[in-house]
């Protein structure tokens, strides 16, 4: 169970806070204008993510072809959007997933699973989007290139 702190009482009394971690496992720090910090045990988190790493080989490992069929049925009740998925596709969710969460283990960082998993979900939204037709229909090109302005505010 994870217990929050602010930032100004870490820095106040930081014992006090490191004292509430080892007791509950991890603290949130928030903070004013910032994005709240986990602070947790490194060791605990080393052993986790050394065990996700253990079940996610052995799910990859366990993945033939009727085994596959079968999860990708049953991933509607942990990921109810994959319904909006046509058939095919759901198969090539769980086999780009296996593969970022392969990767993103092997080398500690998680943030290529996390982006797979958003942009299979973006899809399934844009199937469930009536304006959108996937076959690429509705596309109108353009004769002549037409400027964009900058997103990020910039020339």
């Amino acid at each position: 169970m994870s217990v929050t702190a602010s930032w100004s009482e870490f820095l106040r009394d930081p014992n006090r806070v490191i004292e509430s971690m080892e007791a509950h496992g991890e603290v949130t720090l928030v903070r004013r204008s910032a994005a709240p910090v986990r602070l947790s045990d490194a060791r605990q988190a080393e052993a986790d993510e050394a065990t996700l790493g253990a079940l996610t080989m052995l799910l990859a490992l366990a993945m033939d072809d009727e085994v596959l069929e079968r999860l990708v049925g049953k991933l509607t009740i942990a990921f109810p959007w994959l319904e909006l998925l046509p058939e095919a596709q759901r198969a090539e969710f769980v086999a780009e997933f296996l593969a970022a969460a392969r990767g993103g283990l092997a080398v500690g960082r998680l943030g290529a699973l996390t982006a797979t998993l958003a942009a299979w979900r973006d899809t399934a939204a844009a199937h469930a989007d009536s304006r959108i037709r996937v076959d690429g229909t509705d596309l109108h090109y353009l004769k002549e290139p037409v400027p964009v302005p900058d997103p990020r505010g910039g020339e």
